[in-house]
């Protein structure tokens, strides 16, 4: 049985505690291991360089933390929690997750009901609408959502019963938005954390998992901040090099229409009319959409 004032005492310790001060071995962050690429995780993990940000790219993650925040403002009376901290020492992995959401039963019916891990998703306007047509959240971000399910259930050794997660997706170019619900998947969560331990075992005998990174046709080798030091990132991307680069018809329609449609707003605002440029009916007929 508890002594009185167990918990208060507990409380008090914590707060007597200056987290810069303790020393740690680097973790794990969701978003690393997100990305399915154990080579990567096991990078950080060793705190190998990466090249500094460009400016843009800083710009843009800056405005997934302005939209991040203003979501997390909206739905502050709906949430138990935001920026949800969890840790998992047996795999060094640890987190935020952007919130917890209670759905009221009066609200979406006893079988939605509960408490939903939130995950917030800034896309671009091209991003967007491949996941609009695929109605289906991306690879990275179910996989990240999985791992907020299972740390968050581990850490707080279920004490909150999580229905599941919640990928809100919002397009930074037009502030639209969709959700996708996500549901646990354990069996898949325990193949990653076996990986995650296997690469674990290698470090500590000083092998890296060259093995475990994602297909040559993968995204992530074209922007992996560690390709200059990364053997199977640049084979990927040497066999990428020698890959067709045709587009489909609908991408490079898609591409004209947005030029054409972005060079008439500029004349309107100008006044200025550019020539030598085709219109949409004299490339249809040359590319035989009519």
């Amino acid at each position: 049985m508890n002594t009185p004032d167990t918990a208060a005492r507990y409380a008090r310790d914590l707060l007597q505690i200056d987290p810069q001060s303790t020393p740690k071995e680097a973790y794990i962050k969701p978003s690393s291991l997100a990305r399915g690429c154990l080579l990567y995780v096991a990078f950080e993990l060793l705190g190998e360089p990466k090249p500094p940000l460009e400016a843009r790219v800083g710009r843009i993650l800056s405005v997934g933390s302005d939209s991040h925040r203003r979501l997390q403002r909206a739905l502050g009376r709906a949430c138990l929690g935001q920026e949800v901290f969890f840790e998992v020492p047996e795999y060094r992995i640890h987190g935020f997750c952007d919130g917890l959401l209670y759905a009221r039963p009066d609200q979406v019916g006893e079988e939605a009901a509960g408490f939903w891990a939130l995950e917030f998703k800034t896309t671009a306007s091209s991003e967007w609408e491949v996941i609009r047509a695929a109605h289906t959240p991306k690879e990275e971000h179910v996989r990240q959502a999985q791992i907020y399910l299972w740390g968050l259930e581990t850490y707080f050794r279920g004490a909150i019963p999580l229905r599941g997660a919640i990928i809100y997706y919002e397009n930074r170019d037009t502030l639209e938005h969709m959700a996708f619900e996500v549901y646990p998947d354990p069996e898949g969560t325990a193949d990653l954390l076996g990986r995650v331990k296997a690469m674990l075992g290698g470090l500590e005998n000083g092998q890296l998992p060259l093995e475990d990174t994602p297909p040559p046709d993968h995204w992530s080798h074209r922007y992996c901040p560690f390709l200059e030091n990364c053997e199977p990132g640049q084979r990927a991307m040497a066999w990428q090099a020698q890959q067709p680069k045709d587009l489909p018809d609908s991408v490079l329609a898609d591409i004209i229409a947005r030029r054409i449609v972005a060079k008439k707003g500029a004349e309107k605002m100008t006044g200025v009319k550019k020539s030598g440029t085709r219109t949409l009916a004299d490339l249809a007929r040359e590319l035989e959409w009519e």
